[in-house]
């Protein structure tokens, strides 16, 4: 990881010197419908409509190819929150609400193609790839029994509170979540000059995860009660989520994060005034 945020600032030195069209720098947020994608998972139908928010940092350097393709790279840093909300009921007439929070730290490259970006309104259109670390998580679980007693188990990265009538903490023997992620993504919208310096982007955004999120290693829960004691954790032996049967030969299918979504832009332009048609021409407006 170190490795590739040296070469991304390296990349990011060599673009500033170079830089003779037009270059960004800004900020970008969004709202995405986000989820554990897992086909057993998904089948089964216990899903609920999970939206999470993403804010970052970006810089871009725009030219042209054969003096009329307008394309460009950018470099993305932000942070993504990322997860599932779950509902569903047993056959027992006990029923469950769940809920998964992944919050990344990320870093992406993107390719950039669209029309001239010096106009008033111009299309655009970026794909590109990112790597996140997984910064921490959260996976709560609420068993909702006939007579409405519940269970909660709430852990928070490897800190567990389980709640059955009386509370008692401890501690799992293993992360549930992978420590990091691999993803493609693209985007397709529009961008508005709103003066010469500012640029509004409005766009929508797809993320596919390439690589399996969940820990699927056997653990236990270490609780610290007197004497102390243990029982074994196996949210991922089974083939759908929060449904047994439980079993150490099972393995939960692989899951990756998906997320589609809105986002807005708002960047600053760096480029040479007194060359406009070594690029091409400024619209009007902004030529006086």
């Amino acid at each position: 990881m170190k490795r590739i945020l040296i070469l991304l600032s390296l990349l990011v030195c060599q673009l500033a010197v170079f830089a003779q069209n037009e270059g960004r720098v800004g900020v970008f947020a969004g709202v995405n419908n986000t989820t554990l994608s897992n086909a057993a998972d998904a089948t089964y139908g216990d899903y609920l409509p999970t939206f999470k928010p993403t804010l970052g940092l970006e810089a871009g350097y725009f030219f042209t190819l054969f003096k009329h393709l307008p394309t460009g790279f950018s470099l993305q840093f932000f942070n993504q929150k990322l997860g599932q909300n779950y509902r569903g009921n047993y056959a027992d007439s006990t029923s469950y609400y769940a809920y998964s929070r992944l919050n990344y730290l990320k870093a992406g490259l993107a390719w950039h193609l669209g029309t001239n970006p010096r106009r008033m309104v111009a299309f655009s259109f970026s794909a590109g790839a990112n790597i996140g670390m997984l910064a921490n998580y959260q996976e709560r679980y609420e068993l909702i029994r006939y007579n409405n007693d519940r269970l909660i188990v709430d852990i928070h990265n490897t800190d567990v509170s389980w709640d059955d009538t009386v509370v008692v903490k401890g501690t799992l023997t293993a992360p549930l979540y992978n420590k990091t992620d691999v993803s493609a993504f693209g985007t397709m919208g529009l961008d508005f000059l709103l003066s010469r310096d500012w640029v509004l982007g409005v766009y929508g955004r797809v993320d596919m995860g390439f690589s399996p999120v969940e820990n699927t290693a056997k653990m236990n829960i270490n609780f610290e009660t007197q004497p102390s004691s243990s029982i074994p954790y196996k949210p991922f032996h089974t083939k759908v989520k929060y449904h047994g049967p439980t079993d150490d030969k099972i393995k939960h299918g692989d899951t990756k994060n998906m997320a589609y979504g809105v986002y807005m832009s708002l960047r600053y332009r760096i480029f040479n005034r007194e060359k406009s048609d070594f690029y091409y021409r400024e619209n009007d407006k902004y030529n006086h």
